[in-house]
């Protein structure tokens, strides 16, 4: 992309033809304005279409000066404009008084064009360094914490130093000229901060991420918003960032995720996780052992001593499939009494045998009079090539079986 560089604009104030050689000698780097007075050239400062870069006025126009000068004080603009007077070899001394606050300096006879240019681009960096500590101070006031750095990933300045730093208790610390690695406690997330500001030097693209903070025995979330600052010839010159505590967002996103996911009485997963485990689950979980489980018994549970009893029939049976179960399992309630019981790198066999160990162990367990009582079935899924879902008819269609043999 060709970058084209666009002129500053400057203002006069001269009501002769002073201003001539001057505008002769800068009109190559500078769109210029010409005004005869301050209250013409109020007019143009108060219009937010025309962007102004420095005030230039003749060092004889005392009176428009000190209209400047309280104009820059008095307004409410955020972005101040730097006022410079300019002379000929006749202007009188006391004429220069005004020199200090905001007239930054003067340009006298002979206008010799580097010496010029420096100056005004001194006075223009000079003020523009003022504003932007001006919108730091702004910027403070903001509840995100937001940060500058260079092309070298190291912090120009952050609007907040929050607990997450390791800094030390001298007040004068700074953040300036460090590096993530170099402040943050948590030196995972300093380290991943850190390739990411390096990568966006480089390819000049932005990022967006969040990070979780435990410190303390406190859970924190972050959003972090990165982008790159370019120059005119679209050179990356550094980085500027937002940081949000996202602690309450997140949270409740991960509630309601779990909520869309879980069953509410069991705390198991649900239907609806199951179908992000078959569409994500990977082949490492092959053979992936299924055993289907259903309550025997419990419409008798709900007629003799009513639902709640029920669901604590659908309860225990919970708390049998995890006692004898192994960690790596994941349990699904599928609804009413049934339940579907994945073994990832689990043989038949050894299914088989954890189906024993439940059948074995179901007796330690009684709702009111009613012994605990589960039917199960097993398949084993031993690739992905294999439909899943016929794989869970093979194993509801042996739970039954069983079911059917239990009553006979």
């Amino acid at each position: 992309m060709d970058y084209i560089k666009a002129k500053k604009t400057l203002l006069f104030i001269d009501s002769g033809q002073t201003y001539e050689e001057l505008c002769q000698i800068l009109d190559d780097e500078y769109a210029i304005k010409i005004t005869k007075d301050m209250p013409e050239a109020e007019a143009i400062l108060h219009d937010h279409k025309t962007e102004i870069h420095a005030l230039l006025i003749h060092a004889d126009q005392q009176e428009d000066i000190r209209r400047a000068v309280a104009f820059v004080k008095e307004s409410r603009r955020l972005i101040s404009v730097p006022i410079l007077i300019y002379a000929g070899e006749e202007t009188p001394v006391e004429n220069f008084a005004c020199l200090g606050g905001s007239v930054i300096d003067c340009i006298t006879r002979p206008y010799m064009s580097h010496v010029v240019k420096n100056r005004l681009a001194n006075a223009i960096a000079f003020t523009d360094s003022m504003t932007f500590y001006r919108m730091e101070t702004a910027l403070k006031q903001l509840p995100s914490n937001i940060f500058l750095k260079d092309n070298e990933c190291r912090y120009i300045f952050a609007t907040k130093y929050w607990h997450h730093l390791n800094k030390s208790d001298d007040p004068s610390w700074t953040i300036r000229g460090k590096i993530d690695p170099e402040v943050r406690k948590d030196k995972e997330n300093a380290i991943a901060a850190h390739k990411k500001d390096l990568e966006i030097v480089e390819t000049g693209r932005g990022a967006t991420y969040t990070i979780e903070i435990n410190e303390d025995g406190i859970q924190e979330f972050f959003q972090i918003i990165k982008q790159p600052l370019f120059n005119e010839e679209g050179f990356v010159t550094g980085i500027i960032g937002l940081i949000n505590n996202v602690t309450e967002y997140e949270l409740l996103k991960k509630k309601l995720r779990e909520q869309a996911i879980t069953d509410e009485l069991t705390g198991l997963y649900n239907r609806a996780y199951l179908n992000e485990f078959i569409k994500t689950h990977k082949d490492d979980c092959y053979p992936l052992a299924i055993i289907s489980a259903d309550c025997d018994g419990l419409k008798e549970v709900n007629d003799t001593y009513g639902h709640a009893a029920g669901d604590d029939y659908i309860k225990t049976t919970v708390i049998l499939l995890q006692m004898v179960l192994p960690k790596e399992r994941i349990l699904f309630r599928m609804g009413g009494d049934e339940f579907l019981i994945l073994l990832p790198a689990t043989t038949k066999e050894t299914a088989l045998d954890f189906v024993k160990q439940m059948k074995e162990n179901e007796k330690l367990f009684h709702i009111h009079e009613k012994q605990l009582s589960v039917s199960f079935g097993v398949s084993v899924m031993e690739s992905r090539a294999e439909n899943f879902h016929m794989r869970v008819t093979d194993s509801d269609r042996n739970m039954y079986l069983e079911k059917r043999k239990g009553r006979g």
